[in-house]
């Protein structure tokens, strides 16, 4: 018989690695996770926005938030589930963090170590070190908002379907039912961005999956709307901070902290679901 949810300890650990793409659709958990990504690219949906998780990076996802999950490429990552007590001292909203090194390794260790049958007095005192580091790290937003309402959402699944579409904003606001006026307003106000910047961002996440895929960057750019290699990567650097064939070295690199691999504790596989 399985534990109860009040007998687990307030963090349980799991970890990914993998060398194909993965899917997980819509799905919540009872817990809070905070998932990283040691190498590759991963990207989460929820109903209001869109994230891209690389290298050295982590994302807070609170209790019982619909979100979705897909990797791209080869992958490796950890995932913390930190039980609603735990939780409330996060904001309900997702985040993003940069790991520091001491944080890394913590949750690979953790991610091999906490489960309820290795829960231990030193992996409790790990698990709290590990919480300590974790608070206190500056919170970045760096999503892509979707916006609430049904016709503007039409538009926003449409270029996420085909980020390459050329229609402009007239053409757009048709799609929406509204005037012109209308639509740039209401947009911007749903997403904090003008139209034209969102789509613009939402091209430069889709570039940074089909990178991290290893399509070509001259395919990637056309695929994503641009007819210049060269006003691709011009964007590309300026959004990202790294040129596209930099950012495909960054998503493929294994420098891999190994200190979970030394760990006594049995490795457990995890699913995403």
């Amino acid at each position: 018989m399985g534990n109860s949810e009040a007998d687990l300890p307030w963090l349980l650990g799991g970890h990914m690695r993998q060398q194909t793409r993965r899917f997980a659709d819509f799905h919540t958990h009872s817990r809070g996770q905070i998932f990283g990504i040691t190498y590759g690219v991963m990207s989460i949906r929820t109903d209001e926005a869109y994230w891209l998780i690389g290298p050295g990076q982590a994302v807070w996802l609170p209790p019982h938030l619909r979100h979705m999950a897909r990797s791209h490429g080869a992958i490796r990552g950890w995932s913390l589930f930190i039980d609603e007590a735990r939780s409330t001292a996060l904001p309900v909203q997702p985040f993003l963090v940069r790991g520091t090194p001491l944080l890394i390794a913590q949750a690979e260790r953790l991610s091999h170590c906490s489960s309820a049958k290795s829960w231990s007095d030193v992996v409790a005192r790990l698990a709290e070190s590990f919480w300590d580091e974790f608070l206190p790290l500056p919170r970045a937003s760096v999503s892509l908002p979707f916006p609430k309402d049904e016709r503007l959402r039409r538009v926003a699944d449409a270029l996420s379907e085909n980020p390459a579409d050329v229609r402009e904003q007239q053409e757009w606001a048709i799609v929406a039912s509204m005037s012109v006026r209308s639509f740039v307003r209401y947009f911007g106000v749903e997403t904090g961005m003008p139209f034209t910047a969102w789509r613009q961002r939402l091209r430069i996440l889709n570039a940074q999956e089909r990178l991290a895929r290893g399509e070509r960057v001259t395919s990637v750019a056309r695929n994503v709307g641009y007819e210049s290699p060269g006003a691709f990567a011009a964007l590309f650097r300026k959004i990202t901070g790294h040129s596209p064939a930099a950012y495909i070295k960054l998503c493929s690199e294994r420098n891999i902290l190994r200190i979970c691999e030394q760990s006594i504790c049995q490795e457990k596989n995890y699913e995403l679901s």
